[in-house]
């Protein structure tokens, strides 16, 4: 009984021995044969690390290829965090005293806990070296690398950073680049220009929307590293040079640019002079914008905006100061592009879109005329409040007449007699066309941020209502809202663009352009253009002979007719070689100064211009935002010499200037 037994529970062990064997085996058969592919893989990326470069971004010319944006070397100390780890105690604190001293003395005042906290920062790769002052002059680089032994770790090097020619002009169309962040970072975490915590990123203007173009292919090196994670050797053959992102050619015309914002910034400080508006309320002359644009295409041949900063503020990082003096209120908001960003009633300028509905619809013929006493009852409205709307009493007009004059009581009786005649005409008539123009919603221009303005109307009055009663108690749309509507007022919001955009569309004959910024993306350092940027057609309106003509007469009429709105403005221009036509605007705004608008065009029978300028709290269109416009309309027109911005901003000759006190007197619109 004993020896079967003995010999099954050998055959047993032996089977379990055999198995244990082939399991050995065949383990060591994956693990050799079968993952050794997979292994290696991960033993040589536990043994190499990928250290990305940043690459210098693409440069930013104007249309006549003066470079606005560039790079330049910025010299950049940096500690080396392997080699500061190895230092003892005392050897650490001489460093940093040594290295405190010499940066203080070159100009950056830093003590030793500064530096520490700044080779800490968790934001820089733990393969490269860790910056700990930038924008050092030259002699400090050579010093310390005369004196490398006494600074064990540090590193100095060049390294390319934004630049800035022509200082501040241009800055909102410009945008300014800064540290990625972490929500960035995710969007572009497939990006194929990729990014590392740390790495620079448009935040505004073309810098922004522009980002994948003018971006570079980041360079890569491939070290190897020992057991510890420390450096051993750069890889060379494995590693690649960065390569410099592509030039954008913008439409802008940096000379006019600086005309533009020049003459905007003296005539919103002029305003400020004069005591008080047309409603006896104090100009503060607190913000403002121009758009000179080419009705012929929708370039944009300059955009300013007041106040402005400066975008050199922002390399290698802004000061917590210095961001918090740009986003104070009290500032009025300089990172603000208020050409796109600012919304504002357009007064009197949008007396072309009431007009076209008027004639295009047939309610009115430019032959019929009213006598404007300066007093409008509104038709069936009984009482005084509600009922009657006053304005400058200029006696008897027709279509042409009332728009150079710029009669209230004579668009009055448009929005009132469109609204009472609803059945006919719908009761959006006026909207409509204005929408046609582009009111109402966005241009389209390739920047950030822009405001689609707002264009009321009965049912979105209602809509409002019944959403939210408490924020807007009126639901229902009267016929003193069309009238209101009919000049500009009330509810009507544009933004400087919008409105420069949709006179553009009247002056080339109908076609609404979306606007554009830039005109070329070449390829780095060079002409060679790689894609264009055409002009884009938004929409089309319908202009016959029969409508365009009175409104085109009555244009003209504002600067060359004796009782013109604006003709105190553009006294003296030579009007006989260069015909404007153009547009007066005084928006109402509750509790403050008045908004001064005006918008023109011109040459009038072949426009290649428009240019609008919007002043808040400055008084009369023709007192601030007419003068803006005549003084860049005798540059483009060559009635003055051409001022020529060099490098730092400043003009060769200064903005030509225009005689506010008389446009002032004549003004009353």
């Amino acid at each position: 009984m004993r020896e079967p037994t003995s010999q099954v529970r050998l055959g047993i062990l032996g089977i379990v021995a055999v198995s244990l064997f082939v399991a050995l085996f065949a383990r060591l058969w994956f693990l050799q044969v079968a993952a050794a592919p997979e292994f290696q893989q991960a033993a040589e990326a536990n043994r190499i690390r990928i250290v990305q470069e940043q690459a210098p971004r693409g440069r930013i010319l104007d249309r006549n290829g003066k470079v606005i944006v560039d790079n330049r070397v910025s010299v950049v100390v940096a500690v080396d965090r392997a080699t500061f780890a190895e230092l003892g105690d005392d050897e650490a604190d001489a460093l940093l005293v040594r290295l405190s001293d010499d940066l203080t003395r070159a100009g950056d005042p830093v003590t030793t806990d500064d530096l520490r906290e700044r080779i800490d920062d968790q934001r820089f790769s733990p393969y490269t070296p860790v910056p700990v002052a930038q924008d050092m002059p030259e002699e400090l680089k050579i010093l310390i690398e005369e004196h490398e032994d006494e600074f064990p770790g540090v590193v100095v090097e060049r390294t390319s950073v934004r630049d800035y020619p022509y200082g501040s002009v241009a800055a909102h169309v410009l945008g300014y680049v800064g540290e990625i962040n972490d929500v960035e970072l995710e969007e572009r975490a497939d990006a194929d220009k990729p990014y590392l915590q740390g790495d620079d990123i448009g935040k505004s203007g073309v810098e922004r929307v522009y980002e994948d173009e003018l971006r570079g292919v980041p360079g890569v090196t491939h070290i190897e590293v020992d057991a510890d994670g420390d450096p051993v050797r750069i890889i060379e053959e494995r590693s690649t040079p960065p390569i410099s992102g592509n030039d954008l050619v913008l439409t802008i015309d940096l000379d006019i640019q600086a005309v533009a914002e020049r003459t905007l910034e003296r005539e919103l400080l002029a305003a400020r002079e004069r005591p008080v508006s047309g409603n006896n309320l104090p100009n503060e002359g607190t913000a403002g914008s121009v758009v000179v644009e080419d009705p012929r295409n929708g370039e944009v041949i300059a955009m300013a905006s007041y106040p402005s900063y400066d975008p050199s503020a922002f390399v290698n990082g802004i000061s917590t100061a210095k961001w918090d003096e740009l986003n104070d209120p009290t500032n009025h908001f300089p990172l603000n592009n208020w050409a796109i960003q600012g919304q504002y009633a357009p007064g009197s300028t949008f007396k072309l879109f009431t007009a076209h509905a008027a004639l295009s619809t047939g309610l009115r013929s430019p032959g019929f005329t009213l006598t404007d006493t300066g007093v409008y009852q509104v038709p069936r409205c009984e009482g005084d409040a509600g009922c009657v709307f006053r304005g400058g009493a200029v006696g008897l007009v027709d279509m042409r007449s009332a728009i150079t004059r710029s009669s209230d009581s004579y668009f009055y009786d448009i929005g009132a007699q469109f609204w009472i005649q609803q059945d006919a005409y719908g009761n959006e008539a006026i909207q409509t066309s204005a929408r046609d123009f582009g009111l109402g919603g966005k241009t389209g221009i390739p920047l950030p941020s822009e405001q689609a303005g707002r264009m009321p109307t009965p049912d979105q009055r209602a809509a409002d209502h019944e959403a939210n009663p408490e924020a807007f108690p009126e639901g229902e749309w009267r016929t003193g809202d069309n009238v209101n509507l009919s000049i500009g007022q009330g509810e009507v919001l544009v933004t400087p663009l919008q409105l420069s955009n949709a006179y553009s569309t009247f002056a080339n004959g109908g076609t609404r352009f979306s606007p554009n910024i830039v005109l070329e993306v070449r390829e780095s350092n060079s002409e060679v253009a790689l894609r264009t940027l055409g002009p884009r057609v938004s929409g089309e309106v319908p202009l016959p002979q029969e409508v365009r003509q009175p409104i085109l007469d009555g244009l003209v009429g504002v600067t060359v007719d004796s009782r013109g709105t604006g003709v105190g403005v553009f006294a003296g221009f030579p009007h006989a070689l260069y015909p404007v036509a153009g547009k007066t605007g005084t928006a109402q705004v509750n509790g403050k100064a008045d908004t001064s608008v005006f918008t023109g065009f011109g040459p009038v029978y072949d426009p290649q211009y428009t240019v609008t300028a919007i002043l808040e709290e400055s008084g009369f269109g023709a007192s601030s935002a007419g003068p803006v416009v005549r003084q860049i309309f005798d540059v483009l027109s060559g009635a003055v010499p051409r001022p020529q911005v060099q490098p730092g901003g400043a003009l060769t000759l200064p903005p030509p200037e225009s005689d506010v006190a008389a446009a002032a007197e004549a003004a009353t619109d």
